[in-house]
């Protein structure tokens, strides 16, 4: 590794160098503000007569055709960018200093390498820069090269300072430059590449996990896998569902809850404790990735399959696409069939449309995926696996017809009862129901006028109770048409109506108002039970809950015994609740004296575990004693506490038999 400072026209004057953006860097993106930043920074340059720092170059060498020199920047690519666009413009707006400028800053006169241009864009930006280059700015797509070059030539005609001054004033520009090589025996490029970038301040983990994949390659082979895979990749997602999806690829993969901040830290210790290549990865996040495209926009090549996808993404329950794309690459490499896929999502879609309809927390979804992505915890039956993880949970049938009889359903997230009169709709036709195009309509208005007071008794009771339950709504695309009209003018518009669900209120019922609600509300939860179905929970005997848990989970332990707690993917032996408890508990002493210094200074906590007339007292691994005397409810209720004090939640689990 050589490191030094130096000159802006020294650096850039290096004769038959090209300076080559690799195609896995970013696209140029600096924006007006910085643009004129550096403006700014040369007019003090020239008016003071005294240098001025701006930044680091870093990069790795290469050597290219005729004894040239191959500069492959990591970082630093959008200021040198900016400045050659700066330099083109000084160019063109002083004839005496053109030549000098082209041929020493920006061209390989003797190179024909990347048609004699010393700078190499990425592939995003190689046309637009290519035109500005040459003169010729005739691109029509949007480019912030051409607007950031126009930019330029705008401020040096407006400048008070000659351009030919500005010119001589960028050699007092000047910056750090790091020059690594791929010697296996100097510095890794990759890892001054993170030091950099310590801070995240413009890079995502996508970003970052690219870099790591192709940083070691040659420049031959990080354009041949960038455009087999990556690019068709970013081609898919937008920068942040990236980084979600590689998020879940990782669930899938380690069977290890990731956190948002921590994903390119997870993928490459996923990496090297697999011993992968960078070929083989990518070639795997691209299947995992077309995967993950497919539920998002629901179109795999199975239509049940789609329609379960849809209705998980309207929920906008993104937490269990791990557990899909572990489904789909199960049928893709041909482990479980189609019809097996398709039972277990809609087992879990019915899981999720009664949590919501519910409103039970779901919080402890994350873990309950984490935990069905492990397949060797299934032991060959991945129906009897998920009915275990979600039987603690599952609404039954009794509470979900209680929610909808008794529940606000059409104000809750998501656009849950445009969902809920969607899926009715689409079980009375078979047919797709466009679920932009409809709108939810209040067969007993939201504002009520007096006629509609006239009409029925109590009426403000009426809608205050149950004028936002699914009895009084309804599917249609004339909304505002009907507004607060009667029940008897609005019977029209329904009996005409192209929705099947809003032609029967008219036939089904002459007047409208408490009775005809309730009714009709039942009827539609009775459907809905139908439509998503309790599973057979009798598959997993009442008595027998042995298996998993997390430690967040409702479970009824009376009677069972521990044989293991897994904290941060550490196994842990038990034999008894009270071991448990002593386990964890030297666990976090051993890992963050902090933390249990916290669980010591809870009040609650406190006055349990550290009392002074101990009824059944170990000592832990510190030499402190604490009280297990507990039912193993309570254990578990301790562990859970002191999980969610040192933020591990989704990290600690315990097995039963």
């Amino acid at each position: 590794m050589k490191a030094d400072s130096i000159h802006l026209f020294d650096f850039l004057g290096s004769g038959k160098t090209i300076f080559e953006i690799p195609v896995f860097q970013r696209n140029y993106e600096w924006d007006k503000s910085q643009c004129e930043q550096l403006f700014n920074d040369l007019t003090i340059a020239a008016q003071n007569d005294t240098d001025h720092f701006i930044g680091a170059i870093v990069y790795v060498t290469e050597t290219g055709n005729k004894m040239s020199h191959i500069y492959r920047i990591i970082d630093g690519q959008q200021r040198l960018t900016s400045l050659t666009l700066l330099l083109k413009a000084l160019s063109v707006a002083d004839e005496q200093d053109k030549d000098e400028i082209e041929e020493e800053y920006l061209t390989n006169k003797y190179l024909h390498d990347n048609n004699h241009l010393k700078l190499k864009p990425v592939d995003h930006d190689y046309e637009a820069f290519s035109s500005v280059m040459n003169g010729m700015v005739n691109v029509d797509k949007p480019s912030k090269v051409i607007d950031n070059y126009h930019l330029f030539q705008k401020l040096i005609k407006n400048s008070a300072i000659k351009s030919s001054k500005l010119y001589e004033a960028m050699n007092h520009f000047n910056m750090v430059y790091i020059e690594l090589n791929n010697n296996p025996n100097e510095e890794n490029p990759q890892v001054i590449f993170e030091s950099l970038n310590s801070t995240g301040v413009s890079l995502s983990s996508s970003d970052l996990v690219r870099n790591f994949l192709l940083m070691k390659l040659n420049s031959q082979q990080q354009s041949e896998l960038y455009k087999k895979y990556w690019v068709k990749i970013e081609q898919m997602f937008a920068t942040k569902t990236f980084a979600e999806f590689i998020r879940h690829y990782l669930i899938v993969k380690t069977h290890v809850s990731v956190r948002k901040n921590d994903v390119y830290g997870s993928y490459k210790d996923y990496f090297i404790s697999e011993g992968l290549n960078s070929e083989e990865s990518l070639a795997d996040l691209f299947k995992f990735a077309n995967y993950y495209d497919q539920i998002l926009n629901h179109k795999t090549k199975d239509t049940e399959f789609n329609k379960v996808l849809e209705h998980i993404n309207v929920m906008d329950s993104k937490v269990v696409f791990p557990y899909l794309m572990l489904l789909m690459d199960l049928v893709n490499s041909g482990q479980i069939q189609r019809e097996e896929a398709n039972k277990l999502a809609s087992i879990l879609e019915s899981y999720l449309f009664r949590l919501k309809v519910c409103q039970l927390p779901s919080n402890g979804l994350n873990n309950i995926v984490v935990g069905l992505c492990d397949l060797s915890k299934a032991h060959g039956n991945l129906r009897l696996r998920l009915l275990r993880v979600l039987k603690a949970n599952f609404p039954d049938d009794h509470k979900l017809a209680d929610s909808l009889i008794e529940g606000d359903i059409y104000h809750q997230r998501n656009h849950l009862a445009k969902l809920v009169l969607v899926i009715l709709e689409e079980h009375r036709t078979k047919e797709t129901i466009d679920f932009n195009n409809a709108q939810v309509e209040h067969i007993l208005p939201q504002r009520l006028n007096a006629e509609w007071r006239l009409q029925i008794n109590n009426v403000d009771k009426v809608k205050e109770q149950y004028g936002n339950t699914i009895g009084n709504l309804t599917l249609t695309k004339y909304n505002q048409e009907m507004s607060n009209n009667t029940y008897n003018e609005k019977k029209d518009f329904y009996r005409n109506s192209n929705v099947s669900l809003t032609r029967e209120i008219a036939k089904n019922y002459d007047h409208w108002g408490r009775e005809a609600i309730i009714d009709r509300t039942t009827k539609l939860a009775q459907e809905l039970i139908q439509i998503f179905p309790m599973p057979n929970i009798k598959e997993v005997s009442e008595r027998e809950i042995t298996g998993e848990y997390t430690i967040d989970q409702t479970v009824n332990v009376t009677g069972t015994k521990p044989i293991l707690i897994t904290i941060s993917e550490n196994e842990y032996p038990v034999k008894s609740w009270r071991q448990m408890l002593v386990t964890f508990l030297n666990y976090i002493w051993n890992k963050d004296s902090h933390n249990y210094d916290l669980i010591k200074g809870n009040r609650q906590l406190g006055r349990m575990l550290f009392r002074n007339n101990f009824l059944h007292s170990v000592k832990l691994e510190n030499g402190v004693n604490i009280e297990t005397n507990f039912s193993a409810t309570v254990i578990l209720a301790i562990i859970a506490k002191i999980s969610e004090i040192c933020d591990i939640t989704d990290q600690v689990s315990y097995t039963v038999k």
